[in-house]
C-alpha cells in the first residue's frame, strides 16, 4: 500500500479539555485548518460521521474510531473524490502536562498504488508534514489567545 505517515507534536498552555474541545468540533475546525472549507455532520452519536468539503475541491467522508474524550481519537477517512487520495487516517493524542497539554498527531494519507502515486509520495509527505504542523501552532493561538482575552 502506498501511504505517507507524519508525526507532529506541541504544548498548549490549556487543559487537555479545552484543547480536545476545540480540535475536535469539527464546526470550528475552518477557524485553524486552512485544507478544510467546510465540515457537516451526518452523525453525531457513536459512530461519529462528517462530510467535509476540502480545499481544492477534495471531498471525503471521516469516521471516528475512537472517541476518549479528553485523551484520544482516531478516525478514517473514507470516500474520497481524489484521484490521488483513497483514504486516510490518524490518531490524535491529549496529554495532561501540569495543566498544560502535549498535543500530538498521527495523519496518514493512502494515495493512489502506481506509479504516479510512488512518483510524487515524497511531495505528498512534505505537504502533509508542513500542513500539519502549521494547523496545529494556529489551533494552539487560537486557544490561548482565547484564554487571554476571556481572562
Amino acid at each position: 500500500m502506498n501511504k505517507v505517515t507524519v508525526s507532529a507534536a506541541i504544548q498548549v498552555n490549556e487543559s487537555p479539555t479545552v484543547v480536545w474541545d476545540y480540535t475536535q468540533d469539527w464546526r470550528r475546525r475552518t477557524e485553524w485548518d486552512r485544507s478544510v472549507v467546510s465540515a457537516q455532520y451526518l452523525s453525531e452519536v457513536s459512530p461519529v460521521a462528517i462530510q467535509v468539503q476540502g480545499a481544492g475541491g477534495l471531498k471525503f467522508k471521516v469516521n471516528y474510531k475512537t472517541i476518549d474524550r479528553p485523551r484520544l481519537t482516531t478516525l478514517a477517512m473514507t470516500e474520497t473524490n481524489s484521484i490521488w487520495l483513497k483514504g486516510g487516517g490518524g490518531s490524535w493524542k491529549y496529554e495532561d502536562k501540569e495543566g498544560k497539554t502535549l498535543w500530538t498527531q498521527h495523519n496518514t494519507l493512502i494515495l493512489r498504488d502506481d506509479l504516479l502515486g510512488r512518483v510524487f509520495r515524497p511531495l505528498f509527505a512534505i505537504i502533509l508534514a508542513i500542513t500539519t504542523r502549521h494547523i496545529m501552532r494556529t489551533a494552539k493561538a487560537n486557544i490561548e489567545n482565547r484564554r487571554q482575552i476571556s481572562l
